[in-house]
């Protein structure tokens, strides 16, 4: 009996563990001052992925956009690239396995809950 509710446990860990994992859908928040966001993509696999935001799509500053992975594969930690209108890209890295809500685009860098 005592293997039995350590198996249960152990797969009950497991379940936990792949349920939060498939869970990579987020907001992204533009909060930086006078800056639109036009690009959003993800490095894995070697190569970066296309745009997520549809062509043409911005987030202005105060506003936001559902994103979601559609995956619950992959590394947890990955990197991904920020393209600003006007300005340029940038690149930063965030672990999605810890639950990640909201990704809030700053003037300087990111936050998130």
């Amino acid at each position: 009996m005592k293997h039995f509710k350590t198996a249960a446990l152990a797969l009950a860990v497991l379940l936990s563990q792949s349920s939060w994992a498939g869970e990579y859908a987020f907001k992204l928040h533009n909060k930086a001052a006078g800056y639109n966001i036009v690009g959003f993509s993800t490095y894995q696999d070697g190569q970066w992925s296309k745009n997520w935001l549809n062509k043409g799509e911005k987030i202005r500053p105060g506003e936001s956009a559902s994103m979601d992975w559609n995956s619950d594969s992959g590394d947890c930690v990955v990197p991904f690239r920020v393209t600003w209108e006007n300005y340029g890209s940038e690149q930063f890295k965030l672990d999605w396995c810890k639950g990640v809500r909201n990704v809030y685009m700053q003037d300087q860098g990111f936050r998130w809950d």
